[in-house]
């Protein structure tokens, strides 16, 4: 499910996905990234400046991010 939209990203959780906990960035030109719950650490081709906006959201939202992790990760 989408968890939050922005102008040029969608921050987005898939359900049975891989550990460890975290969101994925999809980015309006079909790019997407990975960003790590617990450290943040962005896996992908995207620039941290390019996601800053999501990043500190999904920084602000970590407690509903885990969650969301472990309802849709059980």
């Amino acid at each position: 499910p989408i968890l939050q939209r922005f102008d040029h990203a969608r921050v987005v959780m898939h359900f049975d996905d891989h550990p460890p906990p975290h969101v994925h960035v999809l980015l309006r030109d079909g790019r997407e990234c990975t960003v790590n719950l617990d450290n943040l650490a962005i896996k992908g081709r995207v620039a941290e400046r390019e996601i800053r906006a999501a990043l500190a959201w999904i920084e602000s939202q970590r407690d509903f991010l885990y969650s969301q992790w472990r309802q849709s990760n059980p």
